[in-house]
């Protein structure tokens, strides 16, 4: 990943678009830049911000990745000339990735066509009512199905950019990279990609909604109708992962997501609703995971609010 550019739309999220211009453009030794379709023209952002991009369109055909800047507000449609130009950095083997909105222009353009993607939960009936090609996984932070990224939100954006540079530049400048914007913050692992088995998709979607419970591997090869054996195969085969780390994941994404979004819950309640037996077992899990402790986790990344 030795290019990268940065498409805006004729409105723009501002704090996506700096999180792009901070890992990419600042942290990384790339040749980067912001296009649009309309280069010289001042394209507005929310707080009453301008920003007027220098090159067109064509910078795309030299990108090794282009990141789709979210558009101020979902749309439907795209330019014909935006949408041939990303499927002509995709057919000549760049990555796209996205976050929050900018799934709508990746969506418009035909990227996302049988398709798993992140998206938020706000954001999900939209899309799949104007794309029902598109298939929404609210669960996921971000989705890796190659030459496709894909993120829930600003915060997991973060996460998004800093695998895309640990995939192209290696665990220490990703690690470098998020220290560098947040103390503390350190790249999180890639989340499982999009399941392929219907038979343990099922299973899954089924432990997403109650992984408060005790989710064992006899519990869930029992509801999968499998031998013990025979299930640990076919879950590593659509997963790519064992059923505990898979389990274990989900729950520290859980309890992420719950810190990050409810501000007032205490951390007890958060291991609870996550499926941990205790807070202090969350606690060894963010340690070792993130560096910090969950109260520490949510005094920088919380939200106000999902915007």
């Amino acid at each position: 990943m030795r290019n990268v550019a940065v498409l805006m739309s004729s409105t723009v999220r501002p704090f996506e678009l700096a999180v792009y211009c901070e890992v990419f453009g600042a942290s990384l030794p790339v040749d980067f830049a912001i296009v649009s379709e309309w280069p010289g023209r001042a394209v507005p952002m929310a707080g009453g911000m301008c920003l007027t991009p220098t090159e067109g369109l064509d910078r795309l055909a030299a990108a090794d990745l282009v990141a789709v800047a979210p558009p101020g507000s979902p749309a439907r449609a795209v330019s014909p000339a935006v949408a041939e130009a990303l499927r002509a950095a995709v057919d000549r083997g760049a990555r796209v990735a996205g976050a929050c909105s900018a799934v709508f222009t990746m969506a418009a353009a035909g990227l996302l066509d049988g398709r798993t993607v992140a998206t938020d939960r706000r954001h999900a009936p939209l899309l799949t009512g104007w794309f029902p090609r598109v298939r929404a996984d609210t669960a996921m932070r971000f989705v890796a199905d190659d030459p496709i990224f894909t993120a829930a939100g600003a915060a997991a954006g973060i996460d998004l950019c800093l695998h895309l540079v640990r995939t192209g530049h290696g665990e220490a400048a990703a690690d470098a990279v998020a220290r560098g914007m947040v103390p503390g913050r350190r790249p999180v692992p890639l989340p499982p990609g999009p399941r392929r088995d219907e038979g343990i998709d099922r299973l899954l979607d089924w432990a997403l909604g109650n992984l408060h419970e005790d989710l064992s591997i006899d519990l869930l090869a029992r509801r999968a109708f499998l031998s013990r054996r025979s299930f640990a195969r076919r879950f590593r085969q659509a997963t790519g992962t064992s059923p505990y780390a898979w389990i274990l994941e989900q729950r520290v994404r859980l309890a992420q997501q719950l810190l990050e979004q409810e501000p007032g819950l205490a951390v007890e309640e958060a291991a609870g609703r996550a499926g941990f037996s205790s807070a202090a077992l969350l606690r060894q899990h963010f340690q070792r995971r993130f560096g910090c402790s969950p109260t520490q986790y949510r005094s920088r990344f919380a939200l106000s609010s999902r915007e």
